[in-house]
C-alpha cells in the first residue's frame, strides 16, 4: 500500500501536478454533487455514446449514397426527402437575428405573380424522377424559403405576422385547418407520391403566398400596384388570345426549345389547339391550359380594371382602362365558354351596383348614386330578360345545343360523385378527385372532373369542403365589408377583390383545375392586410385586434414589431 501511494512521487507526477490548471483536475469523489432527485443530472445519451452516433451516421450516409446511385433516377423525390427534412430542421434552429431578408418578399411575390400568370405551366424542365420544374416552382420555392428564414430568425417578424392575421382570426384559422386536413388526406390516397407532390405544391403556392401577401400588402400603395399588375397581365394574355383567334394556334406551338419541351399526350393535346366538338369553333386559351382557365382569370381581373377606369386620377389612364375592355370581351367570346361570359357580365353588373351605392353613401347630393341603386333590380331583371329574348346572348350565357354535352357530363358527374361522397365522407386524398370519380369524357383519353365543388368533397371529404368554401365566403364578406366602411381610396379596391372572389366561387361550379388558385390565396392575403389597415385607423379596434398576438406567437408576441415592408 505504501509502495502504491509513493509511486506518483517517485515518478515526479506530484511535483508536476501543481502546474496543471484546476479545470483539468479530477473532482474528488467525496466532493462531487449528488444527482438531484427528479432531474436528469448525468450526461446526455448522445454525448455519452457519440462514437456510436457517428458510426450510425456514417453507415446511413453510405447506404443513402448507395441507394441514390442505384435508384436516384426513378425515386428522386423520395430520396430527397431527408435533405428537405434536414433543411427544415436547420431553418428551425437558426438563431434570432436583428436583420432578416424580409425586404426580398415584395419583389419575390411580384415575380411569382408574373411567373404564375404569364408563363405556361406546360413549358418547363422535365428532370427524370422529379415533377416538372415549372415557373411556379422556380419562383414559389425561393419565396417560401425566404419566408421560412424570416419566420425562423426574427421574433419581430413573427409578431408582425401574428398582428396582421389577428385582424381576421377566423380566416387564418380556416386556412390552417384546411392545410391540416389536406395533409391528413394523404394517408387516404391510392397514390401517395402524387398526393405528396400536390400537398407540397399547395404549401408553397397557397399557404406560403397567403402569408407573404398579408405581410406585403400592409404597406400603403402595394394594393393599387397589384391592381395595375393584373391590368397589365390581362392585356398580355388578351393579346395572345387575339393572335390565337387570328391563326387558330398558340404563338409558341412548334417553337418550344427542346430542353423545355415535355413529351406528354396531354401537353400535345393542348398545343394542337382545342375546338368544341359540336361546332368545330377554335377555343382561345392563351397561356392557360384550357379556355376555362383563361375565362376564370379574366373574371377575377376585370373588376380591378373597372375600378381603375372609374377611380384613376389621370384621364389617359381611365381611357386606356376603358379601351382594354372591348379587347377582353372579344377574347371572352372566342373562348366559347359560358364561364368567361358570365364572369365578364357579372363583373360589370356587380361593380355597377357597388359604385352606385358607394356614391350615394358618400355623396348625398349625387343624382346617379340613388338613381342606379334604386333602379338596380330593374336593371338586373332587364339583363336576365334580354338574355332569354336575344338568342345570341342566350347562347353565350345559358348555352345551347353545342354546350349540352358539357351540361349532361356535369350532371352525370354530380350524381355519381355525390354517391361516392355519401359512401366515404372523409375523402380519398388530395389530387385524387378525378381518379376517384373515374369519368372519361366521350372522345377523350384522359380522366376529367368538371367541377371543383365535387373535387373538394371527393378529395378532402365533407369537413374539408365546408372549411375550404367557408374560407372563400369569409374572404368575400371581409372584402365587401371593408370596401363599404373604408375612407381610404386604396382600400376601396376591396370592392373589386370582393367581386373577383364571387366570380371565383361561381367558376368553381364548372371548373375544377387549380391553375388560378394561387391568385385566389394571394387575394385572401390581400384582404387580410386590408382589414388590418382599416382597423388600424381606429385606436379602439387596433387595441382589440392586438389582444390575440400573445396567443398566436407566444414569446414572439412580446417582441418589437417590425415596420411595414
Amino acid at each position: 500500500m505504501n509502495t502504491l501511494t509513493s509511486l506518483p512521487s517517485r515518478l515526479g507526477i506530484g511535483r508536476l501536478a501543481r502546474f496543471v490548471p484546476d479545470r483539468f483536475r479530477p473532482t474528488p469523489r467525496d466532493e462531487r454533487p449528488a444527482p438531484a432527485i427528479g432531474r436528469y443530472a448525468h450526461r446526455h445519451f448522445l454525448r455519452r455514446y457519440r462514437w456510436l452516433c457517428f458510426l450510425a451516421l456514417t453507415v446511413f450516409a453510405l447506404l443513402y449514397g448507395f441507394a441514390f446511385a442505384l435508384f436516384g433516377r426513378y425515386l428522386l423525390v423520395q430520396l430527397t426527402a431527408p435533405l428537405v427534412i434536414l433543411t427544415g430542421i436547420t431553418l428551425w434552429v437558426l438563431p434570432d437575428m436583428a436583420r432578416v431578408p424580409e425586404r426580398w418578399l415584395p419583389p419575390m411575390l411580384t415575380v411569382f405573380v408574373f411567373g404564375l400568370l404569364c408563363w405556361p405551366d406546360y413549358i418547363a424542365f422535365a428532370v427524370p424522377g422529379l415533377p416538372w420544374v415549372t415557373m411556379t416552382r422556380l419562383t414559389g420555392v425561393p419565396l417560401t424559403i425566404i419566408l421560412l428564414v424570416c419566420v425562423s430568425c426574427s421574433a419581430a417578424f413573427r409578431a408582425r405576422i401574428a398582428e396582421i392575421c389577428s385582424a381576421t382570426p377566423w380566416l387564418w384559422k380556416l386556412l390552417v385547418a384546411f392545410m391540416v386536413i389536406a395533409g391528413l388526406s394523404i394517408a387516404l390516397s391510392s397514390n401517395i407520391v402524387f398526393s405528396i407532390n400536390r400537398y407540397v405544391l399547395a404549401l408553397y403556392s397557397w399557404a406560403a403566398v397567403f402569408v407573404v401577401a398579408a405581410y406585403v400588402f400592409v404597406q400603403p400603395g402595394r394594393i393599387r400596384r397589384f391592381a395595375y399588375y393584373l391590368w397589365f397581365i390581362a392585356i398580355y394574355v388578351s393579346v395572345i388570345g387575339v393572335y390565337e383567334a387570328r391563326y387558330s394556334r398558340l404563338p409558341w406551338a412548334g417553337r418550344i426549345p427542346s430542353f423545355l419541351k415535355i413529351e406528354d399526350p396531354q401537353i400535345l393535346y393542348i398545343l394542337s389547339g382545342v375546338s368544341r366538338a359540336a361546332t368545330g369553333v377554335y377555343r382561345v386559351q392563351s397561356k392557360f391550359g384550357i379556355s376555362l382557365g383563361l375565362g376564370e382569370f379574366l373574371g377575377m381581373s376585370v373588376p380591378f380594371i373597372l375600378h381603375i377606369m372609374v377611380t384613376a386620377r389621370r384621364l389617359w389612364v381611365r381611357v386606356a382602362a376603358f379601351a382594354t375592355l372591348p379587347m377582353i370581351f372579344y377574347v371572352v367570346l372566342r373562348t366559347d365558354s359560358r364561364l368567361a361570359v358570365i364572369g365578364f357580365f357579372m363583373s360589370i353588373l356587380i361593380y355597377l351596383f357597388f359604385w352606385a351605392s358607394m356614391r350615394w353613401y358618400r355623396q348625398k347630393d349625387s343624382l346617379f348614386g340613388p338613381l342606379i341603386t334604386l333602379g338596380y333590380p330593374a336593371i338586373f331583371m332587364a339583363f336576365i330578360v334580354l338574355s332569354f329574348a336575344w338568342r345570341r346572348l342566350e347562347v353565350l350565357v345559358w348555352g345551347g345545343g353545342a354546350q349540352q354535352n358539357s351540361t349532361d357530363a356535369r350532371r352525370y358527374q354530380y350524381e355519381a360523385g355525390l354517391r361516392m361522397v355519401a359512401k366515404n365522407p372523409i375523402g380519398h386524398g388530395i389530387g385524387e378527385g378525378a381518379q376517384t370519380l373515374g369519368y372519361i369524357a366521350p372522345g377523350a383519353d384522359m380522366l376529367t372532373i368538371d367541377t371543383y365543388y365535387l373535387a373538394v368533397a371527393l378529395e378532402f371529404g365533407v369537413v374539408g369542403f365546408i372549411v375550404y368554401y367557408a374560407m372563400v365566403v369569409l374572404g368575400i364578406w371581409h372584402s365587401g365589408k371593408t370596401a363599404i366602411m373604408t375612407r381610404d381610396p386604396e382600400l376601396a379596391f376591396m370592392g373589386a377583390a370582393c367581386i373577383a372572389m364571387i366570380n371565383f366561387l361561381i367558376s368553381k361550379s364548372v371548373f375544377s383545375q387549380t391553375e388560378n388558385h394561387p391568385l385566389m390565396f394571394i387575394m385572401l392575403g390581400l384582404i387580410v392586410a386590408a382589414v388590418f389597415r382599416e382597423r388600424a385607423l381606429s385606436p379602439a379596434t387596433t387595441t382589440a385586434a392586438r389582444k390575440g398576438i400573445g396567443k398566436m406567437s407566444g414569446v414572439a408576441g412580446r417582441a418589437p414589431v417590425l415596420g411595414a415592408a
